[in-house]
């Protein structure tokens, strides 16, 4: 954190005016980068010339560690700072200073400093040596949820370089965890959630939870009824009043309830804690339950916009419903939140591989091991990727990529699933078409949308997961365009393929026709939950596996011939051997000859 040190305006102070005439401030902008660098009057090019040099900053070593830790509140505060030498400190005599500083939003300042506590001489004679000192201070301007103390460590004239510094930790911290973000329920049925809430803060707190919930059109509350408890407690509407020592965890279940078993639809239950130490000082979790409905996610990775409303709607047209995860406002979704959905849905629209990290990359990978169904949706990813990685060459199964070759009509596959008929014509639609990459699809991937010069579009499916990817953005094609050319049946033709349409098929003769796996019953489960599931006519070998998120085989329940129709199966939540799994994250794996259908399962122990 760089501290603001106002000289000759309304926010100066005594010790600012000191700091000035010790550093020699003349002209501003002056700063000191330390007392190791002095750079006056950087101008409109300050960053350029400044970066470099907290970037080294940075670097360097320091040989001794400051650990802060204090409290704020209207009546004032204080900070107990803890230096220990990890080396040979050659710096002359050590002085601490106190620095309380606030956060003015007046002309967009940054961090000034408000309050000077007395400083401390700090001796450390060798490696291992530690030195402690407390220090009070006054608060008599705020809000408090700006203000901050910092903590640094300085050597003596003439230069008074700074040896390190610390940031004292916000007093009040909540966490929320928890493992599973969704699941799929029947009519009647109950959704059961956990979330352990951590006072990460370096106070005793008062923590208030509360619940929340938004429901389908036509769903009223006492339809679908959600509660929350203590583990151990009463089930109620809450609020929840938890009194939490420093590091406490305290377990809260959630749970909601089809009592009527007539409507499907997705409900949202929102968690929030929040702090009576600092009314600013808040977290939440939310959950999202699908009854009668596959899960979907979809991941608005579009820098801010709005975008991902075309495939909220697409899927709404299509009789299903998803969750929205805002990346660019909380961050982007891990692992644990992507396995809880049954199908992912990930757009970056005009976006490219700068939206996509990495990280982003590996979760997504992690996502498909477990049996994951994933749309990747991106104009701009491959070309400004730049070079192949383990996603787009084992995962996507791009051979190769053209930069930018764009592409005004894309024509489906003839016989494919998803593209066959389908002519898309994304001229004149919400961006330009210029940087869409042309693709080149390495087995077992297989192109799905064709521009004039090649392939444009892929699909995957290997090692129990689906992928479709295409290199256009979803939002260039058109709303209105006569089917099948249109959002509504691009993505209603995709989770179909995924395997959304899961009920039992069979024609006018009874005879069955189609694998169809059902949700198991009840999901999330402990200690049993019953798996039913059709099998065609003419099947000659029927197996129904359970999988962990690793993609490892941990059940086999059924292997063998089977008659057609309906049947059912329990997995009591072990594995061969007999031992009981851990909760988390399963998959039901039921095939037939050449036929594979998945379901997600959620064992909560």
């Amino acid at each position: 954190m760089n501290i603001y040190w106002h000289v000759s305006d309304s926010y100066q102070i005594s010790a600012g005016a000191q700091r000035a005439t010790m550093y020699g401030v003349g002209g501003i902008p002056h700063v000191e980068f330390d007392g190791v660098q002095t750079v006056i009057g950087a101008g409109s090019g300050a960053r350029d010339v400044y970066e470099p040099i907290i970037g080294q900053r940075l670097h360097d070593t320091t040989p001794v560690i400051i650990e802060a830790q204090g409290f704020i509140d209207e009546n004032g505060g204080w900070v107990t700072a803890t230096f220990r030498a990890e080396g040979l400190v050659d710096l002359g005599n050590l002085t601490a200073q106190f620095v309380v500083v606030e956060e003015i939003h007046v002309d967009d300042y940054p961090w000034s400093a408000r309050e000077v506590a007395p400083s401390a001489t700090v001796t450390l004679s060798a490696p291992g040596d530690t030195f402690e000192v407390t220090r009070n201070f006054n608060v008599t301007w705020g809000p408090i949820g700006e203000l901050k103390v910092v903590v640094f460590l300085e050597g003596s004239s003439p230069f008074y370089q700074i040896v390190n510094a610390a940031l004292m930790p916000d007093p009040f911290v909540l966490e929320l965890a928890t493992s599973v973000y969704a699941s799929e329920i029947g009519f009647g049925e109950t959704a059961l959630y956990s979330t352990t809430i951590t006072n990460a803060g370096t106070v005793e707190d008062v923590v208030t939870v509360e619940l929340s919930q938004t429901l389908p059109p036509g769903v009223n509350p006492g339809d679908w009824e959600s509660s929350l408890r203590e583990v151990g407690g009463d089930w109620g509407a809450g609020p929840l009043e938890l009194t939490m020592a420093v590091g406490a965890e305290v377990d809260v279940e959630v749970r909601l309830v089809d009592n009527v078993g007539s409507a499907s639809g997705m409900a949202t239950t929102t968690v929030a804690a929040s702090s009576t130490g600092d009314a600013d000082v808040e977290a939440e979790i939310s959950f999202s339950t699908f009854v009668e409905l596959p899960s979907i996610l979809i991941v608005d990775d579009d820098n801010g916009e709005t975008f991902e409303t075309h495939l909220a709607t697409a899927v709404e047209a299509n009789g299903y419903a998803a969750a929205v995860w805002d990346k660019d406002a909380f961050g982007r979704p891990s692992l644990a939140q992507l396995s809880s959905f049954w199908a992912v849905l990930w757009t970056t629209a005009n976006g490219n591989a700068i939206y996509v990290t990495g990280e982003d990359e590996s979760e997504m990978m992690g996502y498909l091991d477990g049996g994951g169904n994933l749309f990747f949706a991106s104009q701009d990813y491959l070309s400004t990727r730049g070079v192949a990685n383990t996603f787009t060459t084992d995962y996507l199964h791009v051979d190769s990529w053209v930069n930018d070759t764009g592409g005004f009509f894309m024509t489906g596959v003839p016989g494919d699933e998803i593209s066959d008929g389908m002519a898309l014509a994304l001229l004149g639609g919400l961006f330009p078409t210029g940087d869409i990459d042309g693709v080149t699809p390495a087995a077992p991937a297989e192109a799905i949308f064709t521009a004039a010069d090649g392939p444009r579009a892929l699909k995957v499916e290997e090692n129990g997961h689906k992928i479709v990817f295409t290199a256009f953005p979803f939002e260039l094609v058109k709303i209105a365009t006569a089917d099948p050319s249109n959002q509504k049946t691009l993505i209603g033709r995709v989770l179909t393929w995924f395997g959304a349409s899961t009920g039992i098929d069979h024609g006018s003769d009874g005879e069955f026709r189609r694998l169809a796996l059902k949700q198991n019953a009840p999901n999330p489960f402990n200690p049993k939950t019953t798996i039913e599931f059709s099998v065609p006519a003419g099947a000659e070998r029927v197996s129904l596996e359970v999988y962990n998120v690793n993609g490892q085989l941990v059940r086999t329940l059924v292997d063998g011939p089977l008659e057609a129709g309906p049947h059912s199966a329990v997995w009591d939540g072990r594995d061969e051997a007999g031992t009981s799994l851990g909760s988390g994250i399963y998959f039901a794996r039921l095939s037939a000859d050449e036929e594979t259908a998945f379901r997600k399962m959620t064992l909560l122990k």
